[in-house]
């Protein structure tokens, strides 16, 4: 499960039948029918004891569910953050409350918004009760500071990811962003040395500074292009390189 996902996978106990069986939809990615009980209930109960949690429900499959290209996905995720934010003055309980800010940081961070992703990520902190999840928060709220170019206090972040959960998978990962300083973009990964060695070329052709990086283990020779000192500078060159390298990935 990735870090995001992982994020996304809070879930509340103690529902209602109707509202069981949205959250099952949910995890079975059915999700008009997740949306189609969360309606109900908040239809049948408007101020009812749960109400915090079908919005919460509804968030989530709006998040969640698949979208046609990166204007719905950029739409989908501000529906979500709106039904958080209803959720959240629906006095929710403590738990669920942790729940509800974590998810908000979930689609702050994917809408580039990382000041308000780290609020919410640090609110949620210590709310959670889930020590996987605490860890993945903290090693989120690391990746946001990085990305608002705030280095040091990035590093103490993932330095409490290894020290308070080590030997996770979180952990591992902070120990690896720790101390960057800098970003770069993985243009694209070969299975050969020479089709890396082509794109580099290209890429020096047209003014920018590429270089080559191998994943042994995996047999993959990697075309970096940067560094960038700001992630906006990043997101820049990733523009620049155009549609034909839209899954190009900015490190950290």
């Amino acid at each position: 499960m990735s870090t995001l996902a992982l994020l996304a996978a809070c879930t509340p106990q103690n529902r209602n039948a109707e509202l069981q069986d949205g959250f099952l939809a949910l995890d079975e990615q059915r999700y008009e029918q997740a949306l189609a009980a969360a309606d109900r209930y908040l239809r049948e109960n408007p101020g009812g004891a749960q109400a915090a949690e079908a919005t919460y429900l509804r968030g989530r499959a709006i998040e969640q569910r698949v979208k046609a290209d990166n204007a719905e996905a950029s739409s989908h995720l501000n529906q979500a953050r709106a039904e958080y934010q209803k959720a959240l003055a629906l006095s929710p309980s403590p738990q669920l409350e942790g729940y509800i800010r974590t998810s908000l940081g979930n689609v702050c961070y994917w809408l580039n918004d990382y000041a308000n992703a780290e609020s919410y990520w640090a609110a949620a902190y210590n709310i959670l009760e889930r020590e996987d999840l605490k860890a993945w928060v903290l090693y989120r709220i690391g990746l946001c500071r990085q990305r608002l170019g705030r280095w040091t206090d990035a590093d103490k972040a993932f330095a409490m990811v290894a020290e308070q959960y080590p030997g996770t998978e979180a952990a591992e990962r902070a120990l690896a962003k720790k101390g960057t300083r800098q970003f770069v973009l993985q243009v694209a990964a070969f299975a050969s040395a020479e089709s890396a060695n082509r794109l580099i070329a290209s890429l020096t052709s047209q003014g920018i500074r590429a270089y080559r990086a191998e994943k042994p283990e995996r047999k993959l020779f990697l075309v970096m292009a940067g560094p960038c000192s700001t992630y906006a500078e990043a997101l820049t060159l990733k523009a620049r390189l155009g549609p034909q390298y839209q899954d190009a990935i900015i490190q950290p």
